[in-house]
């Protein structure tokens, strides 16, 4: 009975727990043969002097405490700083301990919890349990949600007044041992070689030590908290919160985005500075274009402090656009044009934009959705004089962008750099996109720093293949044209096909690659297919907005003869890249290739729940600061003054922006990024949040509630939603796919939606996410199997196998419900052209997706394939 009592105890103590609380930076390994004993471990120490001993022992009676406590009270916050987390447990073995056995203590380190609630909180946990005392590790283990075999402790403190040899938490734990004996008093930490570096237990050692202290000093103070409360000494504080972000730098005159590219146009107006096939413009031309749409926004009263919506495809004419609405004084905002109807019309009114700017043949359409929205007064077009399109009656006026202006028409306004620049919308938790809105002044800053920083000049061009929605695209068009460079763009047909992109790459003089990474994973398979040539124009390649598969650098270097790979990071709301880091080799024993560091003029903190520094090598949430942040979220300011905060590191006024990332700093200053501590992911580095998927869904007809989780990881990564019916409701997956897709961006349509009777919950009641089943291909509502029905389709079926991971592939499968996504199609269309020696564009996979569609598209192209290859004989 006892011991139920104990087990029922322990059960509630340690619901919830699922993850032992170590030390970041700490590293398990494998079990050595054989208990652990102190000789099989390595010893770090500080010693203590009688002196100290008895000032801890005076202190800890001030605060109506022991000193043994005050050292377990003060290891469960520096655990907490170095672990990255708030929950934390670690085994308390004292004198009075039965055999020494270590009693678990779990402790809440919040940082608005009093100083005086959490002493007695170490008080209750400790004497609590050891009136439970009796289960086994095992047992008690058994008593959290931990799973597997893993481990309950991770680290221990052994208090002791005559200095016994350190007791280990387990196979593989960390022990400290604080000994307050007259000889050898001190501290001491024990731990499996390699388990810690040298320096990071010496510091472990040195922060608990400062710690004790500190406690003790702020137990004696009315109303003093856990937050107040600082792990580091001031000389790391310095280096963390000054050393590594001293990037102020003065990069010239302040300067708006257009008249960079101006003071260029005025140096080179003869220079080439965009083209697309047979479509190019030189920086003259480019220059009175945009000069030209700037008139035509003036005369229709747009001027500093509007926001111009374009729509438009990625063309000759969009660079156009983009400075056009610049010199006008205005500010432009992306929509895409392929987005829902509904989403289209709510952002271009979220805007309050005056006029839409748009191509030719979207007139109609754009009329049509924004049709009634008060604001809006003109739908103009780029590419060409034609005449007007028709559009039904009641819309918005109609009219070309270029078009001559009367002569007393008010001339353009002129911004200055804190004036806003553009707005760039970004996935919001509620439903409702989040609006970033930039002005001038960061991005030249960005601009200056990656041209003298990475030598970008007149002899460069990018391969234009960001989405003018993806904000890599701001740096695309002005930072080439700042430099004197050129733009190459990508037609929406070459970013589909990566075997075009890579033909571009191989045939034009395109120096400079900017992509998130998946866009560039996706040429891989086809990289061995080519011949590697000894040189090549491509010399710098930026990859940016998610996880970079760690082989990537590397093939890009072998098969395009030794590129710069640079790694950026940031957030849309800190001017594109923020920070970067050059890979010029991929160490095997990394996780991730790194983030870096700061780029000049902005500061990265990673620091704790209180907004205190972080220890080196601990997790910590990610903050940016320094002149490249935005102003806010565009007619938002609760999400703004929620997200931008006051920097309290800075001698003037500033602000830092709560990224919502966790990261951790290495011994260098290098930052390595750790992932959300959010719902929010990237795909394709779009940035998603998943609550607005879950919104979405459950807004559904018949869905009672709904969750969307991401599967796969890097590259892979693909959105996988969970959806319960309403009772009595019946609910068809590809019909919530396509109502979806009427309600959010393509990206963020999920790649398969399963059907539970319930979602899965935690014994607290909690969403247990990592309980949700893994999709099969089964999920997806298989048809009956029909074996195919030619060799060729026979062949395209094992290729699909391969490639999907599904064992049998039918007829009339489909690719996209097996589990298919762009990235795979690369796959696919390589595997045709080593296998059959075929070519296959990708939209042939996209409009024909089952297995029989697709191999009749294979099997004709093989025939036209053997016809001409027949004519050329005869």
């Amino acid at each position: 009975m006892e011991s139920e009592t104990a087990l029922r105890h322990w059960r509630e103590r340690l619901a919830g727990f699922a993850q032992p609380t170590a030390p970041g930076g700490w590293s398990r390994l494998p079990v050595p043969d054989g208990p652990g004993s102190g000789n099989d471990r390595a010893r770090t120490s500080l010693p203590w002097t009688p002196g100290r001993v008895a000032e801890l022992d005076r202190a800890a009676e001030a605060a109506g405490t022991t000193a043994e406590r005050l050292v377990t009270a003060s290891w469960g916050l520096v655990l907490a700083a170095h672990a990255g987390e708030r929950d934390v447990l670690f085994g308390v073995t004292t004198g009075s301990a039965p055999d020494g056995a270590p009693v678990p203590v779990r402790l809440d380190t919040g940082p608005e919890q009093g100083v005086g609630a959490y002493l007695e909180a170490v008080r209750e946990a400790e004497e609590s349990g050891r009136r439970h005392a009796g289960p086994t590790l095992a047992q008690l283990a058994a008593c959290a949600d931990l799973r597997g075999d893993v481990p309950l402790l991770a680290t221990s403190v052994v208090c002791t007044r005559t200095g016994p040899a350190a007791t280990p938490a387990g196979p593989d734990g960390v022990v400290v041992t604080a000994r307050f004996g007259d000889e050898e008093a001190g501290l001491l930490l024990d731990h499996l070689p390699g388990t810690l570096t040298d320096d990071h237990a010496h510091r472990l050692l040195a922060h608990l030590d400062r710690m004790t202290g500190t406690l003790a000093d702020a137990a004696t103070s009315a109303g003093a908290l856990l937050g107040e409360l600082l792990v580091l000494p001031p000389e790391e504080f310095d280096t963390v919160v000054h050393a590594w972000n001293a990037t102020d730098t003065a990069r010239g005159p302040a300067r708006c985005l257009h008249e960079l590219f101006e003071a260029q146009a005025a140096r080179t107006p003869h220079a080439l500075a965009v083209v697309q096939g047979g479509e190019r413009l030189d920086y003259a031309e480019l220059d009175a274009a945009a000069d030209r749409l700037a008139a035509r926004l003036a005369a229709a009263g747009v001027g500093t402090g509007d926001m111009v919506a374009l729509s438009l495809r990625r063309t000759v004419r969009s660079v156009v656009a983009l400075l056009g609405v610049l010199k006008s004084g205005a500010a432009y905002a992306p929509v895409d044009p392929h987005l829902p109807a509904e989403r289209f019309r709510e952002l271009v009114g979220a805007l309050a934009a005056p006029v839409v700017l748009t191509d030719h043949d979207a007139v109609p359409e754009v009329v049509d959705r924004c049709r009634d929205l008060p604001e809006l007064c003109e739908v103009l077009w780029l590419g060409g004089n034609g005449p007007a399109p028709a559009t039904a009656p009641g819309g918005p006026a109609t009219g070309w962008a270029l078009a001559d202006v009367p002569p007393d028409s008010p001339a353009p306004d002129r911004c200055r750099p804190e004036d806003a620049a553009y707005t760039i919308f970004t996935s919001g938790s509620t439903g409702t996109p989040k609006g970033v809105l930039m002005t001038h002044a960061p991005v030249v800053n960005l601009i200056r720093w990656v041209n003298d920083t990475y030598g970008v000049g007149p002899d460069d061009q990018v391969l234009f293949v960001a989405s003018l929605s993806f904000d890599l695209s701001v740096y695309d068009v002005f930072g080439l044209l700042a430099a004197g460079g050129s733009i190459r763009v990508a037609a929406e047909e070459d970013v589909r096909d990566p075997q075009r992109l890579l033909a571009l790459l191989d045939d034009e003089p395109v120096t400079f690659w900017d992509s998130a990474p998946a866009a560039l994973q996706q040429l891989v398979p086809f990289l061995t297919l080519r011949d590697t040539a000894a040189e090549h124009s491509l010399r710098l390649v930026f990859l940016s907005g998610d996880w970079i598969p760690l082989p990537l650098p590397d093939a890009v270097r072998s098969a395009f003869a030794g590129p710069e790979i640079v790694a950026l990071g940031g957030a849309t709301e800190a001017a594109v890249w923020s920070n970067h880091h050059r890979v010029d080799r991929v160490d095997p024993a990394w996780r991730s290739i790194p983030y870096g560091r700061p780029i000049d003029n902005a500061r990265y903190y990673v620091l704790d729940a209180a907004r205190n520094p972080s220890p080196v090598g601990a997790p910590g949430d990610l903050y940016i600061g320094g002149a490249c942040l935005a102003e806010g979220y565009l007619g938002d300011p609760r999400l703004t003054a929620a997200k931008f905060v006051p920097d309290p590191f800075t001698a003037e006024p500033g602000r830092m922006y709560r990224t919502g990332d966790r990261a951790r700093f290495g011994p260098d200053g290098t930052i390595e990024f750790l992932g959300r501590q959010d719902h929010q992911v990237k795909i394709r580095g779009f940035r998603v949040e998943l609550g607005e998927i879950e919104t979405a869904l459950a807004d559904l007809p018949g869905v009672a509630s709904a969750v969307a989780v991401v599967h796969g990881e890097a590259a892979a990564a693909h959105l996988v939603a969970y959806a319960v019916p309403r009772p009595g409701a019946r609910l068809d997956t590809g019909e919530l796919r396509a109502a979806l897709a009427l309600r959010v961006p393509a990206h963020m349509v999920p790649a398969r939606v399963l059907v539970l009777d319930a979602l899965p919950v935690t014994a607290n009641g909690k969403l247990d996410r990592d309980a949700l089943p893994s999709p099969t291909a089964e999920d997806g509502g298989r048809p009956p199997y029909r074996p195919p029905g030619t060799p060729v389709a026979e062949a395209v079926a094992e290729i699909w196998a391969e490639v999907l991971e599904v064992d049998e592939i039918g007829a009339e499968d489909n690719f996209f419900d097996l589990g298919g996504h762009s990235l795979l199609i690369t796959q696919v269309m390589a595997h045709l052209q080593a296998d059959l020696e075929v070519e296959i564009p990708l939209l042939e996979l996209l409009e024909s997706q089952t297995l029989s569609a697709f191999s009749d598209v294979v099997e004709k192209a093989l025939i036209a394939q053997i016809e001409a290859g027949g004519g050329e004989d005869r």
